[in-house]
This record gives structure tokens, C-alpha cells and sequence, in this order.
């Protein structure tokens, strides 16, 4: 696969120190990435982590002070890794609604043939998202994280999408939550798909047609909301 130099904008609040600094910070985010992906995150834990790479717990607490803003911040990696590539998808796409389709294409196929750092194992990190991102947001401390930038990632490729509904009707009423729960849905859909198959109508789990019919449904609701918007003015 490729390789390419972009910068990922991750708040520093969430980290100690930047772990895309040194040849460390990067080896940690990479078998982190794995241990989440075999053990989840309830069961993960930093002296693992350490052991899985002939390191230290010292070595890991340098750079996060827990596993939570560990989880943090592979999970803002993505969503900003995910924002660049629908502005890649989308900077030639002069139809509106094309480019509104490039961007679902993009967010459900993740990070599928991107050109991601050989640190990032991108179908792993694809699985923890689905799996853990709303332990990211529904917490306790959510409004104070929120004033430390822990979701700005993720806010910023809702504006994406917002601005990309609002392209096409200028007049719909709800394009912010209309595009948050695009997100949600392709997140959530998979997940239901492999877990809990009843509570959705998508069939064909872990396979392309999955991903294609999960496209399919998310377009469909668009089609509805804004092609059929003006049936609710």
C-alpha cells in the first residue's frame, strides 16, 4: 500500500506527548491498536500493552496518562483520517449530489485502500471505532473533554457532511443531526450486522455486499430526507 505525508490533527490535550514524534510513539500506537483489536477495551490495560512490546508501563504513561485517552485519541486519529480522505474523494466532484454519495461511499468503506501510515493497521482500527467510539463521547466527563478539544475530529467531518446536505437543499432543517446520525449508522449498522442481526435490515454480514447495501440504505435515507423534504415544509 502506498504511503503518504499528512498531518493529523489531534488535539494535545489528549496525549502527554505526541506519540507521531518518535519511533516509540508510533510503535505504541501500533500494537495498541492490535491489543484493542484482541483483547477490547474493557480488557485492556497499559502493562499488557508494555509487554506486548518488550517495553515498559513507564514508557506507555510518557505518552497517555490511561487507556481511555489512549482509546481517545486512535479514535480522533480515524475520524480526521476519514475527513482528509472524503476532501481527497470529493475536491473534483462538481454534482452536488455526487459529491454528497462520494462522502457516504468514503465514510462506510473507512479507511479501505487508503493510503494509511504502515503503523496503522486499518481494518483493526476500523473494528475498534465501531466498537468502542461512543465510550469516547457518553461518559461522565463529557462536557469538560469537550472544552479540551477531545471531539473536535469528529465535529469537524459532522460539519463536512452538514455542509454537504445543505448543498443539495439549502432549506432542510436538521443537516447537523441529519449528518451525525450518518455517522452513527455506518458504525452502528456493522455492528448490528455481526452481533445483533435482528436489529437491522441489512443482511450478508462481514462481506462487501454488506458494505454496499449499508451504502445503499444510508443514500436511500438521504433520497427521502431531502429529495422528499419538501412533502414536510
Amino acid at each position: 500500500m502506498p504511503q503518504i505525508n499528512i498531518t493529523i490533527d489531534v488535539s494535545d490535550t489528549i496525549y502527554l506527548r505526541d506519540p507521531l514524534e518518535t519511533g516509540l510513539g508510533k510503535k505504541i500506537i501500533q500494537h495498541s491498536i492490535n491489543l484493542f483489536h484482541e483483547v477490547g477495551f474493557e480488557d485492556f490495560n497499559f502493562k499488557k500493552l508494555a509487554n506486548r512490546m518488550g517495553s515498559t508501563e513507564a514508557s506507555v504513561y510518557r505518552y497517555f496518562e490511561n487507556k481511555y485517552k489512549l482509546l481517545a485519541y486512535l479514535v480522533a486519529w480515524y475520524w480526521d483520517f476519514i475527513h482528509f480522505m472524503i476532501l481527497i474523494e470529493t475536491r473534483n466532484v462538481s454534482n452536488l449530489w455526487e459529491k454528497l454519495y462520494r462522502i457516504v461511499d468514503t465514510l462506510v468503506n473507512s479507511l479501505k485502500d487508503a493510503p494509511v501510515p504502515e503503523y496503522i493497521d486499518h481494518e483493526k482500527l476500523h473494528t475498534i471505532v465501531v466498537e468502542n467510539a461512543s465510550k469516547v463521547y457518553h461518559n461522565k466527563q463529557v462536557d469538560t473533554l469537550k472544552q479540551a478539544g477531545f471531539y473536535t475530529n469528529f465535529k469537524k467531518l459532522v460539519t463536512t457532511i452538514a455542509e454537504g446536505v445543505k448543498s443539495v437543499d439549502p432549506t432542510y432543517r436538521y443537516p447537523v443531526a441529519l449528518a451525525t446520525n450518518i455517522v452513527e449508522v455506518s458504525l452502528n449498522n456493522e455492528y448490528y450486522l455481526e452481533h445483533l442481526p435482528g436489529l437491522t435490515d441489512v443482511q450478508n454480514a462481514n462481506s462487501l455486499d454488506a458494505k454496499k447495501e449499508t451504502i445503499k440504505m444510508i443514500k436511500h435515507f438521504l433520497d427521502r430526507a431531502l429529495r422528499g423534504n419538501s412533502l414536510s415544509k
